[in-house]
């Protein structure tokens, strides 16, 4: 039976005889086996929600249900679980069989039924961009603590130039141990980049939209000290988690930032990807934010939307019971478990994409002779899913006198929270926002610039809404940038009041608003100019003096200021 691969060997472990995987110097058998292969894996009974939360925020959970949890050990980590004390049974390597093969030469391994080694797979890279170099551009995310290329296939009609279109990116393999999608993604480039002029949608696709494919995130993790995949790991070569490593701002004592991860952060804060996927092993279910909240997202119904057509999709193609689990192949992060610091949530809240986890299979080593099957299951899906890029609202915000573009920030009236607003683009002015069915209430406003409304209609779900907006200025005069601190008026203000920021501070900055004992009642990034004020509107709070706070993103400064609101009768 699938998606029960860990309760099974929770009970198969459990009815062991005595002395089966049993620690009588506890913690021996997890440092043997982390000596040996570089990691750990054991299997806790599940210990309740909160427990679980709690557990899920200090090691890497690969996978949990209501009866066990597996967690992965490095050697970051592994010492910290030994001396928790908590009951454990220590999963037992298996060595790979004869199915799960590396291929022997690069045209093997594009025959899709193997794994290439290193150097193939940088060959491969480059075979598929040189063949189709009208679609294709290969480029370098960054480098791995090793210093691997970190790569990804740009796949568009205009590879080389910045087009007003979409940017999209598939990823995969973040966890080293989870080859499957590695594969996969190598063969979807490869089959756009080919139908690319054959019609249909692969054709659609790569004219309307700006692809970028990147199928191994962690290439330490999967290759350690070989050119071959022996015995890859979940971590990095430091011993991180990479899908636990992004920033949290909820996070008090987060992991040191790996140089995999910087270089992630970077190449997806310039791109600006409207919507990404990370491919996984491990379960068979697509996963969507929130993964760290119990609460549900804005979009919480576009999210489910989308991921239940992924699955539906699926279905249509594969064996009966394959992506079924938990709600038939679809859940929400958090009720699955909860995880800090996943790459899914950080696109989501800090960078204003909109990314889901597709969990592939419900093992991790998925052998060659499989990925075909594979393949044949999920690739119309994850065409499907890129499509989805093409649906919804969209535009671009520009100047009224000038025509210069304009990064404004996009609401939605009684609807945006938690981060889930858009921002158009700096360089271009184009935006993006993804909706369910139905009529939204858009709100264009950008410091210096009167607000635009404009009553979105989305009649289903592949229909798409084009607005171009032309913000106006008002014309105000405003009091000139103060040489330090921030400059807070009127004083007092029934609510709304405005910031004005010394000269040197512009671009992306975070407000934050709290009591003068340090509770946060609102926090919310925008854009500052040099001599516009940031207008700030809290009509709803009562009266009584407020800590303002600003900082400079992404590394400070953080000026501080104070606001005073009084409701007047």
């Amino acid at each position: 039976m699938r998606h029960l691969h860990v309760i099974t060997a929770f009970m198969l472990l459990m009815a062991a005889p005595e002395g089966y995987g049993q620690h009588p110097l506890r913690g021996d058998d997890i440092r043997e086996t982390i000596r040996s292969y570089g990691q750990a894996e054991v299997i806790i009974g599940y210990p309740g929600f909160e427990t679980m939360t709690r557990l899920a925020a200090r090691f890497s959970v690969a996978s949990c249900s209501g009866q066990a949890a597996s967690i992965i050990l490095s050697p970051v980590d592994a010492e910290e679980f030994i001396a928790s004390g908590r009951d454990y049974k220590l999963v037992i390597p298996a060595e790979p069989g004869k199915g799960f093969y590396t291929a022997s030469s690069v045209a093997d391994a594009m025959q899709w039924q193997s794994y290439p080694t290193w150097s193939h797979y940088d060959t491969i890279m480059h075979k598929i961009t040189e063949h189709w170099p009208e679609v294709c551009l290969l480029d370098t995310i960054g480098f791995s603590v090793q210093g691997r290329a970190v790569l990804a296939i740009k796949i568009s009609d205009n590879p080389s130039d910045d087009e007003q279109e979409p940017a999209v990116m598939l990823s995969s393999s973040i966890h080293g141990d989870e080859p499957a999608g590695f594969v996969l993604l190598m063969r979807l480039a490869e089959y756009l980049a080919s139908q690319s002029t054959a019609g249909g949608l692969a054709q659609d696709l790569v004219s309307g939209l700006e692809i970028w494919i990147n199928p191994l995130a962690n290439p330490d993790g999967m290759y350690r000290n070989n050119d071959t995949m022996i015995i890859p790991v979940r971590a990095n070569s430091n011993g991180y988690d990479l899908n636990r490593n992004f920033p949290d701002p909820e996070v008090p004592l987060p992991p040191p930032l790996q140089r995999e991860t910087i270089d992630m952060i970077s190449f997806m804060e310039e791109k600006r990807f409207a919507l990404s996927v990370n491919l996984h092993s491990g379960a068979e279910v697509v996963n969507y934010p929130w993964d760290k909240w119990t609460r549900l997202h804005a979009d919480d119904a576009w999210f489910n939307g989308i991921s239940r057509r992924y699955a539906d999709t699926v279905h249509l193609y594969a064996d009966p019971g394959y992506m079924t689990y938990l709600d038939n192949g679809v859940t929400r992060g958090w009720e699955w478990y909860t995880v800090r610091g996943g790459r899914q949530d950080f696109i989501t809240w800090s960078l204003g994409g909109r990314e889901v986890t597709v969990e592939l299979e419900d093992i991790k080593m998925t052998p060659g002779s499989s990925l075909e099957t594979l393949w044949n299951w999920n690739y119309r899906s994850l065409i499907r899913y890129m499509a989805e890029a093409l649906n919804g609202v969209r535009g671009t915000v520009t100047d009224e006198a000038t025509g210069e573009p304009l990064s404004a920030a996009i609401r939605i009236t009684g609807y945006d929270a938690d981060s889930s607003l858009v921002f158009s683009d700096t360089l271009t002015g184009e935006y993006y926002r993804f909706l369910a069915p139905g009529t939204y209430n858009m709100t264009f406003s950008r410091n210096g610039y009167l607000p635009y409304s404009y009553l979105a209609t989305l009649d289903q779900w592949n229909s798409v809404e084009t607005k171009d907006v032309q913000l106006q200025k008002p014309g105000d005069v405003y009091p000139l940038p103060p040489e330090s601190g921030l400059l807070i008026w009127p004083v007092p203000s029934t609510g709304s009041f405005s910031i004005m920021l010394p000269g040197a501070v512009t671009g992306e900055i975070t407000v934050t608003l709290a009591s003068t004992s340090g509770a946060i009642f609102d926090t919310r990034r925008t854009v500052a100019q040099n001599g516009i004020p940031v207008v700030c509107d809290y009509g709803s709070l009562p009266s009584g003096v407020y800590v303002v706070s600003v900082r400079k993103e992404p590394d400070g400064p953080i000026l501080r200021g104070r606001a005073v609101i009084t409701r007047f009768k």
